[in-house]
């Protein structure tokens, strides 16, 4: 070994490639870079999962009463259909128009029938309102409230846009992509739907779970699991779905706005699953053919032209599902699957994100280019990083799906940064414990090396356990 320096913490000499010292285990300071470019290691990143595979076939909407509106909604179908274009959707408060014309006819009858709706027409259903034929009891942990706080304007496509053929109609919801950051929103660390309690009424209530199940094309034996895996949050726009009521032990579809406050849970995909204010199941909105009729009652500062509709995008969304903090107005991200116990994460321009799947009590610790150390004893850098949060310390408060996060908010230094993982204690959660480590830079992943003098690609994942508690990882910016 040719010595390229000593460790500063017990004084044992290293090589030049050395991240850790091979006496004591401490990290070393940054030497010359050995990592080759950051590009070196993309040829050999796993390729992007394969596309989501096809929904089940929507429930068709019940059979309507009045079929003179049926032909008289056939005729508006004589429509112009108007290229892909992409617009800007404003945030909140922002009252721009994706279209012209005045407001759309509604219908203030608040006694509609939404198994009975009429050929385009589209239930508006206001937060904190009781739902006809609703599927389970009310599974929300509070009331809902619409968004207060700026939200981030959404980069939107239209892609079927209808030419209304009569004035005062109004232009069919826009589309925005449902992985798109700020499209929903909720309150850190603070959850409004009980999944528990969905999936326990639909367990009880064998029916309205067979119903359920036949909405979103699983068997029932999977509703526990299905639930347990979405991602509880808020609606930020007034939203177009397909929801589905109960009735006669059956299931039936309508189009509905939901509007912004609402709670939903939605799926890897960013996609509206279900209600949770009464359970009913959520599908993606139906292709309207002809300007929608808005039914139902209106809420203050109803502007048709500002819906939405969600569009999934073309593979799962990882790392979390980024939100708007509806107490502050940041962005935050919400881990997919997140249930009451598991905490919501800062982002920024770098985010390095530690998840696992018990209750141990694993640590991150990263050293940035300019030597600093981040960690549970000092949590912060004079270069901007910070420890955001640190899961099951100690094992006193532990969370079953626990994630530890360090960010750098605003900027950070360009060069290279080490990460460690280590087991500090199992917690009595067993001997092994399957960890992944993510790091994404603007928001984009980036590829991992791991080793000591040696590095090769990595995708994140390792098995911690007390044989082998520490591993290390690292990276590099420019």
């Amino acid at each position: 070994m040719v010595p390229a320096g000593t460790c500063p913490s017990c004084g044992a000499p290293h090589e030049a490639q050395a991240v850790v010292c091979g006496q004591c285990g401490a990290m070393l300071p940054p030497t010359t870079s050995s990592l080759p470019p950051p590009t070196a290691a993309s040829a050999t990143a796993p390729p992007p999962p394969a596309p989501p595979p096809p929904g089940p076939t929507p429930i068709p909407v019940a059979p309507t009463r009045n079929s003179a509106a049926m032909v008289a909604a056939a005729l508006l179908a004589v429509i112009a259909l108007v290229g892909i274009g992409l617009v800007l959707l404003g945030g909140g408060g922002d009252s721009s128009s994706t279209g012209d014309g005045p407001q759309p006819p509604v219908t203030y009858d608040t006694d509609i029938d939404p198994a009975a709706l009429t050929a385009n027409q589209v239930l508006l259903e206001p937060v904190n309102q009781p739902t006809v034929d609703p599927f389970t009891d009310d599974a929300r942990l509070g009331p809902e409230e619409q968004p207060t706080v700026t939200l981030p304007d959404l980069p939107t496509t239209t892609v079927t846009t209808i030419a209304a053929t009569t004035p005062g109609q109004p232009p069919i919801p826009t589309q925005v992509q449902s992985s798109q950051p700020g499209l929903y929103g909720g309150t850190r660390n603070n959850q409004l739907c009980d999944k528990e309690k969905m999936i326990a009424f639909l367990e009880a209530n064998p029916d309205k779970a067979a119903a359920w199940a036949q909405v979103q094309g699983i068997a029932v034996a999977d509703i526990r699991a299905y639930i347990s895996g979405l991602t509880p949050v808020v609606l930020t726009r007034d939203t177009l779905v397909t929801n589905h009521g109960f009735r006669n032990g059956q299931p039936y579809a309508h189009p509905s706005v939901l509007q912004a406050g609402s709670a939903v849970l939605v799926d890897a995909f960013g996609t509206p699953r279900a209600k949770c204010s009464c359970g009913n199941p959520l599908l993606p909105p139906p292709q309207l053919v002809a300007p929608p009729e808005y039914v139902g009652p209106q809420w203050p500062g109803i502007e048709p032209s500002t819906f939405v509709q969600c569009v999934p995008p073309p593979v799962p969304i990882t790392g979390g599902i980024t939100i708007v903090d509806l107490d502050g107005g940041e962005l935050i991200v919400r881990p997919i699957g997140a249930d009451k116990g598991t905490a919501d994460l800062a982002t920024g321009a770098i985010r390095i994100t530690l998840t696992w799947g018990d209750t141990a009590d694993l640590d991150l610790a990263v050293r940035d280019p300019s030597g600093s150390t981040i960690d549970f004893d000092v949590r912060s850098s004079a270069s901007g990083g910070r420890l955001d949060v640190d899961a099951n310390s100690g094992c006193e408060v532990a969370v079953p799906s626990p994630a530890e996060n360090i960010v750098w908010a605003d900027s950070a230094p360009p060069g290279q940064y080490v990460v460690q993982v280590n087991l500090y204690d199992d917690c009595g959660a067993g001997s092994a414990h399957t960890f992944q480590l993510q790091v994404l830079v603007g928001g984009v992943p980036v590829p991992l090396l791991t080793g000591d003098g040696t590095f090769s690609p990595t995708d994140g994942t390792g098995s911690a356990s007390l044989d082998n508690p520490t591993f290390y990882f690292v990276f590099e910016t420019v």
